[in-house]
């Protein structure tokens, strides 16, 4: 099994050094590394091409947003498995990428690993995701530690280019359980995640957040259930931003007007599952599985019938 890892990085050159540093250490290396500069104007551009030439570099001169970037490293990496990877993330065992074979052989229903993140005071985010924790089926997944095969994307719609940014996992994981496959919370390797705050904003971040779980719910929620699943993501986020203060609360219609610009869209690229799919997925949040027979009962049952495989669309520059 081969093993690609792929980065979207912007303005955090320390970070992507160190990451790189510290990827030049496993053993055995990844087969390739592709590292895409998205908008970069911090000299990121110069590092990779002077220190890390053997990485694959692609450069966007104008910002694209993390989501389209990835979803071209997926389509164009060359290894069996891809390793996603942040800027400021990167595996702890020198033995990393030895050991992560046999999981997806011990976990043949697996279609993507997540990992325990620990970050840089020494807690694991979140808490109920550590090295002590349970192995288990979980519902979405952190770009910054998981491993995906890369066959499987490519049956699947992918990431959507039109989020820019956040949540295009869970849409991702929908996916996939539609297709009878599955995410796995696995404790037994570790990502260090020193989640580095530049570029970071709450508010931006949870605005894209907001936006695109309704996108989500408008490409994969099956009728009759779309509008009431609508109104529960769209009140579970207003709650979101009144437990932040009346700063954020006052600005909710900014998300709420960009989500019905892109209404559209959505709909020609609607590839909606099976209800009884999409009600299990969303419960794993809240009741995650932990035995294959228990995830093959609820996901691969006549009872939740695969989705139809979605018509593929080719990667747009």
């Amino acid at each position: 099994m081969q093993i690609s890892v792929m980065i979207t990085t912007r303005n955090r050159c320390a970070n992507l050094r160190q990451t790189l540093c510290r990827l030049a250490l496993m053993n055995p290396p990844a087969l390739e590394i592709l590292v895409t500069a998205d908008g970069c104007t911090d000299g990121t551009v110069a590092l990779v091409q002077e220190e890390f030439r053997h990485c694959r570099l692609t450069v966007n001169d104008a910002c694209q947003g993390s989501i389209r970037s990835r979803d071209r490293m997926l389509r164009e990496a060359i290894g069996d498995v891809v390793m996603c990877l942040d800027d400021d993330s990167y595996p702890l065992e020198d033995d990393f990428f030895a050991k992560l074979p046999a999981l997806f052989l011990a976990h043949p229903e697996v279609s993507v690993l997540t990992f325990p993140e620990l970050r840089d005071d020494g807690s694991f985010v979140p808490a109920s995701k550590s090295p002590s924790s349970p192995g288990h089926y979980v519902s979405a997944y952190p770009n910054g530690a998981a491993a995906m095969r890369r066959s499987d994307y490519l049956k699947t719609t992918g990431y959507p280019a039109s989020f820019f940014h956040a949540y295009e996992e869970p849409d991702y994981a929908l996916q996939i359980y539609a297709l009878g496959k599955a995410v796995w919370f696995d404790p037994s390797l570790v990502i260090r995640h020193h989640f580095s705050p530049t570029n970071r904003n709450n508010l931006r971040t949870h605005h894209f957040n907001a936006r695109n779980e309704l996108w989500s719910v408008w490409m994969r929620c099956p009728w009759p259930w779309l509008p009431f699943v609508s109104l529960f993501r769209i009140l579970r986020q207003f709650t979101y931003a009144c437990s932040n203060g009346g700063r954020w609360v006052i600005q909710e219609p900014r998300w709420w007007l960009s989500a019905l610009k892109g209404w559209n869209e959505c709909w020609k690229n609607r590839w909606p599952v099976p209800w009884k799919t999409y009600l299990a997925w969303m419960q794993l949040a809240r009741w995650p599985l932990y035995q294959a027979n228990d995830f093959k009962r609820i996901f691969v049952s006549g009872d939740t019938a695969q989705a139809a495989e979605p018509e593929k669309r080719p990667y747009c520059s």
